[in-house]
């Protein structure tokens, strides 16, 4: 064992539950020599298949896509984001091939997915998918007027977890002999592939195991459950509480905040009224919006001089994305009214709202705003992008000069490249809290929270005008040779 290289990323934390390798293998026909393989050998520059970072416990790079009501593809993602240059070629290719190509009918509601390139032990071949890996989330009669799979799945989600949180007896907390502060419930559920709902681990204090058990045996919901190209699978949530005895656990469905009620959209404003003469009857109608995802948000930061720049929206439609950043660029943003000016604030507003099974132009009459944490060193940065990138850079190097590198090596760790996920918060205050580790080995877990906990105190992040708790996760990837 000679050497530890540490690599280090960070984001925000997300949870997501894979498909394993083989299902492409099983339903999708890859074929080096299919149109897809063909087309990306034609035109994605062959240097970019050299020293591929290939996600853990794979050999294959997979692209997944979803279709609008056009049946144009978005969300287009790859699943591994270390191979920057790469991606941004498939990404631009893959929209540039027409999904006829697939002979596959496309639905709103399913998520596709295919094998773009492989890896047989020795090289890297583009090995495209013949057809896309369908993926759907499970569903019940209470979500099936929703179109759209993220929605579907918001949709489900929050009705589960609605269900334990609004069911379980709290209370029997008050009979627990213990000095902790706070009571941890935290279970698993899954919708098994006949689609009944079941928990599958529960780590919990032992008198709420019978009432959570009990909960789920009640839930008379019959789920379609997941499905991966037509085959039912097993799909589960994570749920997980924490609470003082004699108290409820505050419900992280939705966020505490009245942001209508502070930036105070409506269709008559001046930024309503300039997107109202602009955009066409055709364009409100098709924004691809429900109940569920009810509003098209625009996104953008401030230069120095005022300027708005990396404008962005949560558009389905990239054809309208376009055109309503291009009408925004336009406007005259001193006719807006923005309550907080913080260089590092990302501001947003609707610009489309789903209301009464209906859409209509909305906008803020106060521009609306959040920021991340910021530390000390960070507090120059002159934009969101560069706050954003101070505060990454801060933790790294903090981690980097903190971290113990001999540890690693010292642990007789097998060969191979190994990871660290750092999960942790900063509270209204900017203080580090609820610092969680995953490691390979138990030192390095401890090592990895002692680092983290030692922090420089933060800035806290803000939204809608008020502080806010928020988490990250720091993914440190290692190789011992």
């Amino acid at each position: 064992m000679k050497k530890t290289f540490l690599l280090l990323f960070l984001s925000s934390f997300c949870f997501s539950q894979t498909v394993k390798d083989e299902y492409y293998d099983k339903f999708t026909n890859p074929n080096p020599n299919n149109k897809f393989s063909n087309y990306l050998k034609e035109n994605l520059h062959q240097d970019l298949l050299k020293n591929i970072a290939y996600p853990e416990k794979s050999k294959k790079i997979i692209l997944s896509f979803q279709v609008n009501k056009e049946n144009i593809p978005y969300r287009i993602d790859i699943n591994s984001f270390r191979n920057n240059e790469l991606n941004k070629s498939l990404k631009k290719l893959f929209k540039e091939f027409s999904l006829n190509n697939f002979a596959t009918k496309l639905d709103t509601r399913k998520k596709y997915s295919l094998q773009i390139i492989s890896n047989n032990g020795t090289h890297n071949t583009i090995n495209c998918s013949t057809v896309p890996l369908e993926i759907s989330f499970p569903n019940s009669k209470s979500c099936d007027d929703l179109d759209f799979y993220d929605d579907i799945n918001y949709c489900i989600n929050k009705n589960i977890r609605n269900h334990f949180y609004n069911s379980i007896n709290y209370n029997l907390a008050d009979s627990l002999l213990t000095k902790e502060e706070k009571i941890i419930l935290d279970f698993k559920v899954l919708i098994d592939k006949n689609g009944k709902l079941k928990v599958t681990e529960l780590k919990t204090p032992e008198i709420f195991k019978k009432n959570i058990l009990e909960i789920t045996e009640k839930y008379d919901t019959v789920f379609v459950p997941y499905m991966i190209s037509n085959k039912p699978t097993n799909y589960s949530y994570y749920i997980k509480q924490e609470f003082e005895k004699g108290k409820k656990p505050t419900s992280n469905l939705e966020l505490d905040y009245d942001f209508d009620n502070i930036f105070k959209p409506n269709s008559t404003n001046e930024l309503a009224n300039y997107f109202k003469e602009n955009l066409t009857e055709e364009d409100i109608t098709n924004a691809n919006l429900n109940r569920v995802n009810d509003r098209l948000k625009l996104y953008f930061e401030l230069d120095v001089t005022g300027k708005p720049f990396k404008v962005s929206t949560n558009s389905r439609s990239e054809l309208l994305e376009k055109k309503i950043i291009s009408l925004f660029k336009k406007y005259n943003l001193s006719k807006s009214i923005f309550k907080n000016t913080h260089p590092v604030n990302k501001y947003y507003t609707p610009i489309i709202k789903y209301e009464n099974g209906s859409n209509k132009v909305v906008t803020n009459s106060i521009m609306g705003y959040s920021r991340i944490p910021i530390f000390p060193n960070c507090k120059n940065s002159l934009n969101a992008t560069m706050g954003k990138n101070c505060y990454n850079r801060t933790i790294r190097e903090f981690f980097v000069k903190k971290f113990n590198a001999k540890l690693a090596s010292s642990l007789g760790l097998s060969p191979g490249r190994k990871r660290i996920f750092v999960q942790f918060k900063i509270d209204k205050e900017g203080k580090v809290t609820d610092v969680k580790c995953r490691a390979p080995h138990p030192k390095l877990k401890e090592e990895s929270i002692r680092i983290i906990k030692k922090l420089t105190k933060a800035s806290p992040a803000i939204f809608g005008d008020k502080p806010a708790k928020i988490g990250f996760t720091l993914p440190v990837t290692f190789n011992v040779e």
